[in-house]
């Protein structure tokens, strides 16, 4: 039996109409709303849940919000004293589902597992025991504070000007929606962003050179509508690599609608890739943000690892 946790970020856009659609629509099944009352929050909310002996677990909110909700999941199963993913018990995780009522600003992880915030049809996913089992990525990075840290995420995680545009939103323009703001943002750090040089490397695999983005895709779209890795799946057991080197405003703005159609684009600065595993360093020692799943995290140095088939899906 289905045993169900709300996870609510209480600063969702309709959120008195989403609590209405949720508790109109399961009232008559074994539910709990959680509500978060600061950032992180939802990391310590998870845990509770499953300690409470919920089995499905629902983020109610955007990309950050859910991850982390996956963070606080994860941290429930961690059974070792090192940050490596041995130190989890994997497959008492996949006994728990997850799932996702899609409240953000951008919602890209639900673009790319095409997942719409409708509470009837979630209920009915639930409750015809339909999920799958996703890929999940894991990182080591210095956070904001430049401490080692781990982290994990499931949708897209880039460095350079993505990473920049994600530190710049955690200050927020007064009066303006988050979708402008985050259009502002892009346009102001492309204007003034000076192109990282990084370094990257796995098994197989050695790059060098300035780069607007290089992103590390488990999902096809990020960035509030962004199809920068087309050939992303979610269950496959590798990432995929976009590498957005040496362009300038007018070359994005050019191709922007071929991005926003999933469709790669064909440029000598644009590269693609599939790897399993990777390295990313600066070049040259400076600064080199990170954004994960659409939130500001550290900088690299940053290591990331396909974890396939980790996390057990409402879908």
């Amino acid at each position: 039996m289905s045993k169900i946790a709300f996870l609510i970020n209480r600063l969702i856009k309709n959120y008195d109409t989403i609590l209405k659609d949720i508790q109109n629509t399961f009232a008559e099944t074994d539910y709990q709303l959680y509500f978060s009352d600061f950032s992180g929050h939802l990391v310590d909310l998870a845990q509770k849940a499953l300690k409470d002996g919920k089995n499905t677990i629902i983020t109610v909110g955007g990309d950050g919000t859910h991850n982390e909700v996956i963070n606080g999941v994860l941290a429930h199963f961690k059974i070792g004293n090192n940050s490596e993913i041995e130190s989890y018990d994997l497959e008492n995780l996949k006994k728990i589902r997850l799932g996702l009522y899609p409240a953000g600003t951008g919602n890209d992880f639900s673009k790319s597992i095409n997942i719409k915030p409708n509470a009837l049809q979630l209920k009915n996913e639930i409750a015809n025991g339909k999920s799958r089992l996703l890929d999940l990525g894991w990182t080591s990075f210095t956070d904001k504070q430049n401490k080692p840290t781990n982290r994990f995420f499931i949708n897209i995680t880039d460095v350079g000007m993505g990473g920049e545009v994600a530190r710049k939103l955690e200050n927020k323009i007064p009066l303006l929606s988050n979708k402008t703001q985050y259009a502002i943002r892009i346009v102001s750090t492309f204007l003034t962003y000076k192109k990282a040089l990084i370094q990257a490397k796995s098994e197989n695999y050695d790059w060098k050179g300035q780069v607007m983005n290089f992103i590390v895709a488990n999902g096809k779209w990020f960035g509030n509508g962004l199809g920068v890795a087309p050939d992303a799946v979610l269950h496959d057991g590798f990432f995929e690599i976009a590498i957005l080197g040496d362009i300038g405003l007018l070359d994005y703005l050019k191709h922007l609608d071929t991005v926003k159609k999933g469709e790669k684009v064909i440029h000598p600065e644009v590269s693609y890739n599939r790897i399993k595993e990777i390295f990313i360093t600066s070049g040259d020692g400076s600064s080199v943000p990170i954004d994960m799943d659409g939130e500001f995290v550290g900088y690299a140095p940053l290591t990331l690892k396909n974890i396939p088939q980790t996390i057990n899906f409402i879908c």
